[in-house]
């Protein structure tokens, strides 16, 4: 009968048999994934072979407990560029064992070869610097014209980090009316470079004059993703100017090539303040060069109307006095030529009354003599005359003569003219007729 192991059994021979193959501490290479931290101070991930292809990958879990972690962070913190984190390529030390609870086979991690590290990440990178230079990546977005008033600012980060405050405290504390749109990402982590790519893309849609792409200070590992090549093809593909503020001012990603880079989050915003003081600046002088270019046309102008107006006043004068002197000459001309004319229309006058005397003195007594008949004649027909012999004149009380009985009204009011005066009366009926007519009232 074949031999059966229990579990209890079978976990006991994978313990001595993973002891006795490895019996001393081993060093193993791979890109760290899916990192954590326990609760207890146990950090967690899994090793995977980056150069084994995803759809067959190569993995291996990996403990770093809390009694192994101190030498470990002493390690970390005297390199000061190397931060355990997903995405990250290390070579660690470490002792194989099974551990039966979990039934896995693990790494237990002592301790970590930060120059690994650090030569893996400056390796990478400059090749990809090469690749880029060689394919006039670099130079492209540093090419585009930068706006003359880049107010409309597209920002790349993560929202509510530290870097974010910087910037946008920077900005708010200037006295220009930004706009900006915020594109969210992670700056860390082996999907950061993906996320940062596509962040940038939307940034670069949303109708904006730049796009900022920020991140705080860290480790060299920590800012691993902005020397990615996906981060750095979509700012080289970008359609409006990017300007980069990453990490501390010594640092200096891939990312920062690629675009206008300033040493940090805060120095990035200085720099479009800068911007816009120095288009603020070139319009107070053209203002400026304006106002005295103007002040001194005027001041000419005026200069020169003076002048006109003087010349105008003089030739004005001068002018005058010709015209003055003219009128003065053709009224002399005319006043001895009216006079010559005045004194032969008088002579002829003179001889004209001696011929007309006579005849005019025989007129004047025919017209005296008619004068004095047709004054008779009126006499015989004053008013005053015919009243002074018993006759009278009637109106009514609208001053309208009564000729006829028919003219006035029982209760009409009659004013009534004899030599003596005026006697108002009111008529109470109409007389007979006369001949078929009535009497006056």
């Amino acid at each position: 009968m074949e031999n059966t192991y229990t579990v209890g059994e079978l976990c006991d021979f994978l313990t001595h048999t993973i002891s006795r193959a490895f019996p001393d501490e081993i060093w193993v290479q791979g890109e760290i994934r899916d990192l954590s931290r326990a609760s207890s101070g146990h950090v967690y991930f899994t090793l995977q072979d980056p150069e084994i292809a995803a759809s067959n990958p190569a993995l291996l879990p990996v403990t770093l407990f809390e009694s192994d972690k101190v030498a470990v962070n002493r390690v970390l913190s005297r390199s000061g560029a190397v931060r355990m984190t997903d995405g990250i390529q290390v070579r660690i030390r470490g002792r194989m064992a099974y551990y039966a609870p979990r039934g896995v086979v693990q790494l237990r991690m002592t301790w970590i070869d930060t120059d690994f590290t650090l030569g893996k990440l400056a390796a990478e990178r400059e090749r990809l610097v090469k690749s880029l230079n060689a394919r006039g990546l670099l130079e492209r977005n540093p090419a585009l014209p930068l706006p003359l008033v880049p107010l409309r600012v597209g920002l790349v980060t993560s929202e509510g980090s530290a870097a974010y405050a910087d910037f946008v405290d920077e900005l708010a504390s200037s006295r220009y009316a930004w706009r900006l749109r915020v594109a969210d990402t992670r700056v860390q982590g082996s999907d950061a470079p993906a996320e940062i790519a596509a962040a940038i893309g939307r940034a670069a849609a949303a109708d904006v004059d730049v796009v900022a792409v920020v991140r705080g200070g860290g480790a060299q590992t920590d800012l691993v993703a902005f020397d990615s090549e996906q981060v750095a093809l979509a700012i080289a593909h970008c359609s409006v100017p990017v300007l980069t503020g990453i990490g501390h001012e010594t640092d200096v990603s891939v990312a920062d090539l690629a675009a206008r880079n300033f040493k940090t989050p805060t120095a990035c915003a200085a720099g479009l303040v800068g911007l816009v003081d120095g288009f603020v600046e070139r319009l107070d002088r053209v203002a400026s060069s304006t106002r005295r270019a103007v002040s001194s046309r005027l001041a000419l102008a005026s200069t020169n109307l003076g002048h006109l107006t003087r010349r105008t006043s003089r030739s004005a004068l001068i002018a005058a006095e010709r015209s003055i002197q003219r009128l003065t000459d053709v009224g002399r001309r005319a006043g001895r030529a009216a006079s010559r004319q005045l004194s032969a229309a008088a002579t002829d006058i003179g001889r004209l009354a001696v011929s007309l005397g006579p005849m005019t003195r025989r007129r004047i007594g025919l017209a005296e003599t008619r004068l004095d008949d047709a004054a008779h004649r009126a006499s015989l027909l004053d008013p005053n005359r015919l009243l002074a012999r018993g006759w009278s004149i009637t109106r009514t009380s609208h001053g309208e003569l009564v000729i006829d009985p028919t003219d006035v009204e029982p209760g009409g009011v009659l004013h009534t003219t004899v030599a003596g005066g005026r006697i108002t009366s009111v008529v109470s009926e109409n007389g007979e007729k006369r001949d078929g007519r009535r009497n006056q009232g």
